[in-house]
């Protein structure tokens, strides 16, 4: 893929549990990483395997891969595209060559 394919600017955001002063906890997600990524809605099969599960606002994120991101789960982390916020859903370093990372997120509506 050409870098002229990583238009999007999206954030990845990691949820940070703390307590405030009258020992309750809070969560606050702050920015982890940021950069450019190539944005695709799911098309075909992929699609409609989404759709069974009730996933349509599905979408992939690739990005060129950093050692930042090896550290990404789908429960500590999110993605912000504008004021878009989408749930990690699965995350695929391609073939483990530590080249890209494919992101599936689902939009939070």
């Amino acid at each position: 893929m050409n870098a002229g394919s990583y238009r999007k600017r999206i954030k990845i955001q990691k949820l940070s549990v703390s307590e405030d002063a009258n020992g309750f906890e809070t969560e606050e997600w702050t920015d982890f990483y940021g950069n450019y990524a190539y944005v695709n809605q799911l098309s075909g099969t992929e699609f409609w395997q989404a759709a069974e599960v009730k996933a349509q606002n599905t979408v992939k994120f690739t990005l060129r891969w950093h050692k930042k991101l090896d550290q990404i789960n789908t429960k500590q982390f999110r993605i912000k595209m504008g004021e878009r916020i989408f749930n990690i859903t699965n995350v695929d370093n391609v073939m483990l060559k530590n080249e890209t990372v494919k992101l599936s997120a689902v939009e939070v509506i």
